[in-house]
């Protein structure tokens, strides 16, 4: 016969071999869920093309190829990255301007200016997206900073003498379209919009 003594033993042994397991099975499944987690975490994090610089450029390819929702993807990606990034942040302007959008345009141009007032290039899509408004005195505003920072930026002296043509000031126009042609004899607003996205010089 079994002494009582063994069997309360065994009883608790196994109640502690019990336990034992229940919290190892418990920790299993915690790590197990925190993996799960992390899995889910990272799958919503930009896997593909998910450097900076690889999501503005492929924005700039879409919108150069006038796939503007695509590249609103791409842009809004990258500032998930770093929602200060200056290229990004113009990159988004400019498509939301291509889209007819002016007046969102103009904010995402604005957040540029914030970070880095003397960016060119959103000096200028600020002003071309004026001109698009019909704020053609404001637009004007905002394409001479662009060219007293860049007294040869070409476009912004094309757009300038439109916005000027607009105004009815006719021979300031055909001066600034001169000065546009002595430089550079492009057709008129056939700019690659991908060159608006690069850095300052």
């Amino acid at each position: 016969m079994i002494s009582p003594f063994i069997l309360k033993n065994g009883a608790l042994l196994l109640s502690l071999v019990i336990t034992l397991l229940i919290f190892i099975t418990f920790l299993f499944i915690s790590g197990f869920d925190h993996h799960i987690q992390n899995s889910e975490a990272t799958s919503n994090t930009p896997t593909d093309s998910s450097t900076l610089s690889d999501l503005i450029q492929k924005g700039g390819e879409m919108l150069n190829n006038s796939r503007y929702e695509e590249a609103l993807v791409s842009f809004d990606r990258a500032l998930m990255i770093d929602s200060m990034s200056v290229d990004a942040l113009n990159g988004k302007g400019l498509v939301l301007n291509q889209l007819g959008r002016y007046e969102e345009a103009v904010t995402w141009f604005d957040k540029v200016l914030e970070i880095n007032p003397d960016f060119t290039n959103a000096l200028y899509n600020k002003g071309v997206t004026l001109s698009n408004l019909g704020k053609y005195e404001e637009a004007i505003t905002w394409l001479d900073r662009s060219l007293e920072i860049n007294p040869n930026f070409v476009d912004a002296m094309y757009n300038k003498a439109d916005a000027l043509g607009e105004l009815g000031k006719y021979e300031e126009s055909l001066v600034w379209t001169d000065k546009a042609l002595t430089l550079k004899p492009v057709t008129h607003n056939n700019s690659n919009p991908n060159s608006l996205l690069l850095p300052n010089d």
